[in-house]
């Protein structure tokens, strides 16, 4: 069961990382991954609200028949107290509809978590590309050092 909790801190986690990113974001084929992903990530938003949306009675239907043959089936677990009736049309109807809502949950908690992982993977990208330009320049730096003796092995400002 997912809560509104878990899906509110998944949207802060992803939005933070995705402002994060933003600051990395140096040349135009970044740019252009960065708003890959964006788009992406809305357009499987979307597809998962509309799927819910247009086959929310044949999955309700499956679920309601799935809790119906749970209620009729011999279990080993504690027995039914007398007096309740497991099929309740009513209680059945509301687990359904719990059921149906938390797996479009957890869905829709996936697909935040994925893009807030791919903003990572291309800030992880960058970094690893600017890392090299950074070695390389500081490499140079020490070659073309012209102090004298004791003063070249004093730190650079």
């Amino acid at each position: 069961m997912v809560s509104d909790l878990e899906v509110g801190m998944a949207t802060m986690f992803r939005d933070a990382t995705m402002q994060n990113t933003t600051l990395e974001l140096r040349t135009q084929a970044d740019w252009d991954r960065f708003t890959g992903i964006q788009k992406n990530a809305r357009q499987k938003e979307q597809d998962e609200k509309t799927s819910l949306q247009r086959d929310k009675p044949q999955l309700l239907a499956e679920a309601r028949q799935a809790l119906i043959d749970k209620a009729g089936s011999l279990t080993h677990e504690h027995p039914t107290p007398s007096g309740t009736d497991r099929f309740n049309k009513s209680d059945i109807d509301r687990q359904a509809g719990i059921k149906i809502e938390n797996v479009h949950q957890a869905r829709l908690l996936g697909i935040k978590q994925d893009e807030a992982e791919a903003y990572s993977t291309l800030k992880e990208d960058i970094r690893a590309r600017e890392g090299v330009r950074g070695n390389s320049r500081e490499a140079y730096t020490q070659a073309i050092d012209r102090r004298s003796g004791p003063d070249r092995r004093q730190p650079q400002r």
